[in-house]
């Protein structure tokens, strides 16, 4: 069988402008503030984040497809299994088991219950009906659960229209309209946060991102269309402090379009980042890196807040010290995490691979 590559560089860089995003939205408010309205704007590097691992696969799907004249289904669930299952898994058993293995018995019913949402995936669902979860560190990966959702079902709907566009274009539009009908129902119901946010239904980036993955579009020529959709992708992503909207997680008919809105800034700034060579530095080899470590970066960056968090009492620092300490604390613990654990599970992936992505 013929063998394939396909490698973006710059979307690394762009993958670790996703998490630090998370991590400065994830810090304590600062005093200061403009960098605290920046903060509360800060939830979008999770969509960038679905936006770009709906990108690179689906991109994958479509290489493979053309190397090979067939997607392979199994070798799609085993080479996600294999990116996402290991560390997820020992992450979250081993944060439940130091933290609640060692109390009395018997236990609280519902830290069982959220240990059994995250080992099935269902934990967006539990935490949009309950509220984030109790295992400490682990409240923001309900997002992996929304992810395996969507992946459960990505291949078999590309196997049937990956090579009908014009299938999967229409096919895509009448999930998004069921996305869009579907918050409108929560908004007019007064569903409460995290319902919405938390939902499959607000996965737009996902959509998005599947389509021009299969489309991948023809690189724009001209420098001014090239900074025109790097700077209105900013705009979008941050269009809550560019105009008068609520919060995205403020009841209201604004969360019936705000994730259509980052979704498409996600896409342009991605397009923006694959083609404009002034955008080059996100393929630098610091940012190449920290943008593969960077699953490990926003799985461990609750712990690195908490580090910084102790290391800024000890000296008597501020927001900015507790930043940089949360900031180095998961970086060390995430190279330390792919290092030692997670790229032998790459190496396995690679097995399984008909296009290869980024080397281990």
């Amino acid at each position: 069988m013929k063998s394939s590559a396909l490698y973006f560089p710059t979307l690394d860089g762009l993958r670790f402008f996703a998490f630090f995003l998370v991590l400065v939205h994830h810090l304590p408010a600062s005093d200061n503030a403009l960098l605290h309205a920046f903060q509360l704007q800060g939830w979008v590097g999770v969509h960038i984040f679905l936006f770009l691992s709906a990108y690179l696969l689906t991109a994958i799907l479509r290489a493979e497809l053309q190397v090979s004249g067939r997607i392979s289904i199994k070798h799609f669930y085993i080479r996600r299994a294999l990116r996402i299952w290991p560390l997820y898994f020992v992450f979250c058993i081993g944060l439940f088991a130091l933290t609640f293995i060692p109390r009395p018995f018997p236990h609280e019913t519902g830290d069982w219950f959220r240990l059994g949402g995250q080992l099935l995936f269902v934990d967006n669902i539990i935490t949009g009906l309950q509220g984030f979860g109790t295992i400490p560190f682990t409240f923001h990966l309900w997002t992996i659960s929304l992810e395996e959702q969507f992946y459960l079902f990505l291949p078999l709907m590309l196997a049937g229209f990956l090579a009908d566009s014009k299938r999967l274009l229409y096919g895509l539009l009448a999930i998004w309209l069921l996305f869009l009908a579907a918050r409108t129902g929560m908004v007019l119901n007064q569903a409460q946060h995290p319902m919405i946010a938390t939902s499959l239904f607000s996965a737009d980036s996902l959509l998005l991102g599947t389509l021009l993955g299969a489309l991948r579009p023809v690189p724009p020529a001209s420098l001014v269309v090239r900074f025109g959709l790097a700077a209105g992708g900013l705009a979008a992503l941050f269009s809550g402090l560019l105009l008068p909207l609520p919060l995205a997680w403020v009841l209201g008919m604004h969360q019936v379009y705000i994730y259509t809105i980052v979704a498409c800034g996600a896409a342009a700034l991605t397009i923006a980042a694959l083609h404009e060579p002034l955008l080059g530095f996100l393929a630098s080899r610091p940012l190449r890196y920290l943008g593969k470590i960077s699953y490990g970066l926003y799985v461990y960056h609750f712990i690195g807040i908490e580090i910084g968090r102790r290391v800024a009492l000890k000296m008597g620092g501020g927001w900015w010290i507790q930043a940089a300490a949360a900031l180095l604390a998961s970086i060390l613990l995430s190279a330390l995490s792919y290092a030692l654990f997670e790229r032998h599970f790459l190496k396995l992936k690679r097995k399984f691979e008909t296009v290869h992505s980024r080397p281990v």
